[in-house]
């Protein structure tokens, strides 16, 4: 009895270290990559703390990409890299993500667009701007185009949250609605458990298979700076913050009371419905019908969108699931140019500008 007691404290002992030593690594390699942001961005101030920037390219309009929950910049790097052979493209860490400084919580969206407008003036980029919001990116961007209607000449919106999102919880079965993968607190709540056991990193494979990286065309670099991305316990905290905001007022009524949207070129790209229901059924394990109520509801929030603006379009990504600009990225760059003629076909056709 003895030595099976003493074989138990000396196991546990063996674990508890283990779980140190990964903690304690696990710090030590975020810091030192937190420490070395990838050129050619910098760091930028943005009411009281600093964004990672990344600006690419010549001309106008300056094209600003805001990323969905949990993206880092990196994901959109291919796109800006095609785009900047035309113009002057944004990309940028959200505060806690990647390589950018935490911000001050709670992550709402005003705080986010606060940051984001304070950012793009110390970058001295002059607007408008056109506006591309993945996700909740376009949540954002919507709130943008609100609060600074005369600095966003035209916006394309990807997938957009809705500030009506709270109608899955409210319509769906509570089983569906937990499958839909629609909250996402669940699963953030449990990778920061493991940051904190310091397991991110030792379980790096079977977290690259989670996140998909295999299905998308993505260099070898730009894998690893998600990767390091996803692998830091402050963006999980950044995440969270934002991911909760979703059910508060600062997201839904608010945003909706900030102003009126500008009257200019909307753009709302979609998902194929066909593809992300056989996603729902056979990843997320939903029933057909729980599915198609999912999409349904989805497809009817995102049209919201074209009421922002008159010149709203109606575009479906006929081959992706959710992240379109990884699934089909010659079809987000053509959407993007084509908001960019837009926008320089109407200066010229209103002619200089008097003094």
């Amino acid at each position: 009895m003895g030595a099976l007691a003493t074989g138990g404290l000396l196991t546990l002992g063996v674990t508890v270290f283990g779980l140190l030593a990964a903690g304690l690594y696990d710090r030590a390699t975020a810091f030192s990559w937190v420490s070395t942001p990838f050129p050619p961005g910098r760091l930028i101030p943005a009411n009281g703390t600093r964004l990672y920037v990344r600006v690419q390219g010549k001309g106008s309009p300056a094209v600003v990409i805001e990323p969905a929950l949990g993206s880092p910049s990196a994901e959109w790097w291919p796109i800006q890299d095609e785009l900047a052979k035309t113009t002057t493209i944004v990309t940028y860490d959200r505060a806690g993500y990647g390589w950018s400084r935490p911000g001050a919580f709670p992550r709402s969206s005003f705080r986010i667009v606060s940051e984001l407008h304070s950012m793009l003036e110390h970058t001295g980029l002059r607007g408008p701007y056109v506006l591309v919001g993945h996700a909740q990116g376009g949540l954002y961007a919507q709130l943008f185009g609100r609060l600074h209607p005369d600095e966003v000449a035209g916006v394309l919106f990807l997938d957009p949250v809705s500030p009506d999102n709270q109608r899955f919880k409210a319509e769906l079965k509570p089983d569906a609605y937990l499958l839909s993968g629609v909250d996402k607190t669940a699963a953030l709540n449990s990778y920061s458990t493991l940051h904190r056991l310091g397991l991110i990193r030792p379980l790096r494979a079977l977290f690259e298979r989670k996140l998909l990286f295999r299905q998308w065309r993505l260099s070898p670099t730009v894998r690893e700076v998600i990767w390091q991305h996803y692998a830091l316990s402050k963006a999980h905290r950044a995440m969270l913050s934002e991911c909760s905001q979703n059910a508060t007022p600062a997201n839904s009524s608010d945003v909706r009371a900030a102003g009126d949207f500008p009257h200019v070129p909307v753009r709302v790209l979609y998902h194929s419905p066909r593809r992300m229901t056989r996603e729902m059924t056979m990843v997320n394990g939903l029933q057909r019908e729980d599915a198609e109520e999912v999409e349904e509801i989805w497809g009817q929030l995102v049209r919201a969108y074209l009421k922002l603006s008159p010149h709203g379009q109606w575009i479906v990504a006929p081959e992706s699931g959710h992240y379109i600009h990884l699934d089909e990225p010659g079809l987000v760059v053509r959407e993007v140019l084509g908001l960019v003629d837009s926008v320089r076909q109407a200066r010229t056709e209103q002619g200089p500008t008097r003094p």
